[in-house]
């Protein structure tokens, strides 16, 4: 058996969009929630569900897939990875992703450019990456990464939208429950009285064992945030997600010493930096980052351990497609501190129709792929269905 490295030979990217005026008979049907499921998309509302394929292709013919963060335009990460990305690739050894990471994360570092759209550029071609190096190698990703620690994983749903009515956040919430989910959750953010009035509809409707987790979206200054805090754990609710603005840590950990909730952040978080500088404000209690955000597998796994020097856990953030779906499953499979998966269930053709195999959902638990590398098969059809341009 050769030595010799694995050359890349080329980089393909795919912008993939699903119009949600395409899901209803016309676009005056679409519910003011699914527009402004949560309170950051007050100022940019949806308009779709979106992600960046990203195809890598090795000089023997393997091809790895991997998938950048879509919102809110697919076509601003396609661009990064093959106008920048894809001259620092060409000729790189393909199985290498450690060092292809950092020749990536290196290359624009003294400029700047170190978070936002290029680190989520870099995460799709580390995921393609990874899934090539397991295709390769026969084994799925988790097994590649010292795993399986668990064979499912407990996941809850997301989100709770912010509707108009307590009753209707009830109904939504409900549905979850129904669907099988043990716990769920609720965006929050428009202040104690709207926030209690929708939070104690879901607990009136759903019970008291089912976990309610609620997510603000980075609404509030300290003193909202800890009124908030008190109508949570009145409710009995622990898990108080992004209460402030993320790099506001000096009072995200005065919130922490404040209500005693658990603080949840990470979903912006781009890098195990970022994390540091939570971990060293003992600002964070549970982290949240995304693989088709913050590097990747080869980032993710550092942050999980880093947070793990600190007893704080991991629950990665759950938007995206098919695609870094099973990514992710394939990190928790592999991740010790390991507290939960986010289950978004917002509607997305692009998450539910482009993969032939997608993991199978049972008694609030996703099941971890098993096949070589990330374990999907794409369907090509849907993929060039909801593709709007190749580069």
């Amino acid at each position: 058996m050769s030595n010799a490295p694995l050359r890349i030979a080329k980089v393909e990217t795919l912008a993939l969009s699903a119009s949600f005026d395409d899901l209803y008979d016309s676009p005056d049907d679409v519910p003011g929630w699914l527009r402004y499921p949560a309170s950051s998309h007050l100022v940019l509302p949806r308009r779709g569900q979106y992600a960046t394929l990203v195809k890598v292709h090795a000089e023997d013919g393997s091809v790895g897939i991997g998938e950048c963060y879509g919102l809110p335009s697919p076509e601003v990460t396609a661009t990064v990875v093959s106008t920048v990305l894809a001259p620092l690739l060409v000729g790189q050894d393909a199985l290498a992703t450690t060092a292809v990471w950092e020749r990536l994360f290196q290359g624009q570092a003294a400029g700047g450019h170190n978070r936002g759209f290029y680190l989520e550029a870099i995460a799709g071609v580390d995921l393609a990456l990874w899934d090539l190096r397991g295709k390769l190698a026969g084994l799925p990703v988790h097994r590649l990464l010292g795993g399986p620690i668990r064979e499912r994983v407990e996941c809850y749903a997301s989100p709770v939208a912010l509707h108009a009515d307590p009753q209707d956040s009830a109904r939504q919430a409900l549905g979850f429950v129904e669907a099988g989910f043990r716990a769920l959750k609720v965006k929050i953010g428009r202040g104690v009285r709207v926030d209690r009035a929708h939070l104690r509809a879901v607990r009136a409707a759903v019970g008291e064992d089912i976990g309610i987790l609620t997510d603000a979206n980075c609404a509030y200054d300290l003193d909202e945030a800890t009124r908030v805090g008190a109508v949570l754990r009145d409710l009995d609710i622990s898990w108080y997600e992004e209460p402030l603005q993320v790099d506001d840590l000096a009072n995200l950990a005065e919130l922490r010493r404040r209500t005693g909730l658990t603080l949840v952040n990470g979903e912006t978080h781009f890098t195990r930096f970022d994390l540091r500088d939570s971990l060293l404000h003992h600002a964070i209690d549970v982290f949240m980052p995304n693989v088709a955000r913050s590097g990747g597998i080869t980032e993710a796994t550092r942050l999980a351990a880093l947070a793990s020097a600190f007893h704080v856990d991991i629950a990665p953030h759950g938007v995206g497609s098919g695609v870094s779906l099973c990514a992710a499953l394939h990190l928790c499979a592999a991740t010790p501190n390991l507290r939960t998966y986010e289950y978004n269930r917002l509607p997305n053709p692009i998450r539910e129709q482009i993969l032939r195999n997608p993991p199978e959902f049972r008694d609030g638990a996703l099941t971890v792929p098993t096949g070589p590398g990330l374990g999907f098969e794409l369907d090509d059809a849907a993929v060039d269905r909801y593709t709007v341009a190749r580069f």
